[in-house]
């Protein structure tokens, strides 16, 4: 359409300065007719550009009316326009239809920029974190939503993915589930979702379970200080019932110890106690206790950098590493071996424990960590394993900042590793 109009337009160009040199050469008056079509020239391309400037002026008036190409020109800018004015409605509606569902999430959320200021939010948000429009929008997150937790957080979640539970900033009776997303270059979006309820229930169940524990722990050290005095003074009849007494009752109070372990690592009151932990002294202590569980069955190694040291709580990591000895001990048969390591690897302290067990299916191992979860339970119980071993040292590992790492093949025995961040790495001389 455009390169038609143009063609016109240069051939009526053409046209009339062929017209202005018969005119010329009619006339004699060269000078004076080419003045004066120059001039009218200009006057028609001056008066339209000047009805140009007042149509753009007020877009909302029709397009001037004009002769060849300023005519074709209206005519295109109309229609551009009119294709514009389409584009931003439809775009508006787009945005109306986004800002309608994300107002209807149930979860507040957010967007963030590369600097952590708030780009965006909706309705949930402004609710349950009392944000506002007018002055929130363009402050960092950091100092709307107050807590160190969230802070820390945040700041590492460029290099990895997780989820904080923290109580809401200006509610503490409503917990919340916290998680990033990056989805554009330089952008994040935060969704906080209400978990009360949920919260409530677990620390209902956690408080059961251990006062459930403590409950039964009485009667149980009773029953187990009669059982002990029978064992010796009970006719031989009666010698194989007591003892399978006793041993039931001795499962049961490993049961409940580990069930008072786990609920005390699982309260919001505890937190890791830090310091400079004597890793090497403890494996010692460790290597006693495996060597009396083993009683000579098995070959137990322990290879110890006794220069590394770590920053956490003596107590708990005792606890973590004492678990993972004692089930490699209780399921690795006689005359096999149990190689417990305490290295640096690329910087991270690294504790394992080796063993040539049976080993684990493949299908089996991303649920070890479950409560109860045993991997042949007829074998488990008669080991005298609880099955909570392996969540007890989840939940120690966890609040170090560090992870499980387990290899296992079935008839080659298993690897369970204890990987912590090289922050925690303390080097003593």
């Amino acid at each position: 359409m455009l390169y038609r109009s143009w063609s016109r337009f240069v051939a009526r160009l053409v046209l009339l300065v062929l017209v202005v040199l018969f005119l010329g050469l009619v006339t004699g008056q060269w000078l004076a007719v080419t003045m004066l079509t120059l001039f009218a020239f200009v006057a028609w391309q001056i008066y339209n550009n000047w009805k140009l400037h007042q149509w753009l002026a007020n877009s909302e008036r029709t397009p001037p009316e004009s002769l060849g190409i300023w005519s074709d020109i209206f005519d295109q800018i109309d229609r551009l326009q009119k294709q514009n004015k389409n584009h931003r409605a439809m775009q508006k509606a787009t945005i109306d239809e986004f800002m309608g569902v994300t107002n209807a999430f149930p979860d507040a959320s957010l967007v963030i920029d590369d600097k952590d200021s708030i780009t965006w939010f909706n309705d949930a948000a402004r609710e349950l974190l009392r944000l506002r429009n007018s002055t929130d929008q363009g402050q960092p997150v950091t100092n709307l939503v107050r807590d160190p937790d969230f802070a820390n957080w945040l700041a590492v979640q460029d290099h990895i993915n997780s989820q904080l539970e923290m109580p809401c900033p200006h509610d503490q009776n409503i917990h919340l589930a916290v998680s990033a997303v990056r989805y554009r270059e330089g952008q994040r979006l935060i969704v906080f979702r209400d978990v009360t309820d949920i919260y409530n229930l677990e620390k209902i169940r956690r408080d059961f379970v251990a006062n459930v524990s403590h409950e039964l722990r009485t009667p149980l050290t009773v029953l187990l200080g009669y059982l002990e005095s029978m064992q010796g003074q009970c006719p031989e009849d009666l010698l194989p019932a007591i003892n399978k007494m006793r041993g039931q009752a001795d499962q049961m109070h490993a049961l409940l110890n580990d069930l008072l372990e786990l609920s005390r690592l699982q309260s919001e009151e505890h937190s890791p106690i830090d310091q400079d932990l004597d890793v090497p002294a403890m494996l010692a202590q460790l290597q006693e206790l495996a060597l009396e569980l083993s009683q000579g069955a098995h070959q137990v190694q322990f290879d110890v950098d006794t220069a590394l040291w770590l920053r956490g709580n003596p107590a708990d990591i005792e606890s973590a590493f004492r678990n993972l000895i004692q089930n490699a001990i209780y399921y690795t048969p006689e005359g096999g071996e149990v190689t417990v390591r305490w290295s640096l690897v690329d910087k991270n302290p690294v504790f394992s424990v080796q063993d040539t067990g049976h080993g684990v299916p493949h299908r089996d191992i991303p649920r070890l960590t479950e409560r109860f979860y045993r991997v042949g339970s007829d074998r488990s119980r008669e080991r005298g394993g609880t099955g909570l071993g392996l969540s007890i040292v989840k939940h120690v590992l966890n609040a170090h900042q560090a992870r499980l790492q387990i290899n296992s093949e079935l008839g080659e025995g298993s690897t369970f590793s204890c990987v912590f961040p090289s922050s925690r790495n303390v080097q003593k001389t």
